[in-house]
């Protein structure tokens, strides 16, 4: 039951990540292959979400989705560190974005300014 929660409280970031990539790959505001290498780090993400625990079991020799060791704890823990990935990220694709735009309007100042 444990391991459910924790899924579940990560899985609205992991997709909300998704998402974004999408949209801004779609807006055509980051290019292939930073779309790629985000669609890679979401799915790395999720895959170690989903798949870390029941191996841990399975090499222990308990059944996969036995939730006895995970504490509330740990659950707060894997979800505080899903979400700061997925606020750093925004963050710094934001940042870029704004980078461009300071670019472009630096590159039509000076266009301006040598006329």
């Amino acid at each position: 039951m444990r391991y459910l929660i924790l899924v579940l409280l990560n899985l609205p970031a992991i997709l909300a990540g998704f998402v974004n990539i999408l949209t801004q790959y779609k807006m055509k505001h980051i290019s292939t292959a930073r779309f790629r290498q985000q669609l890679l780090l979401w799915l790395v993400i999720l895959a170690a979400l989903v798949g870390s625990f029941p191996l841990y079991n399975y090499l222990n020799g308990r059944a996969p989705l036995d939730s006895q060791e995970l504490s509330a704890f740990d659950i707060v823990e894997a979800t505080a560190i899903v979400y700061l990935i997925y606020v750093v990220n925004d963050h710094r694709r934001k940042l870029e974005r704004s980078e461009k735009i300071i670019r472009e309007l630096h590159q039509e100042l000076s266009i301006r300014l040598s006329r």
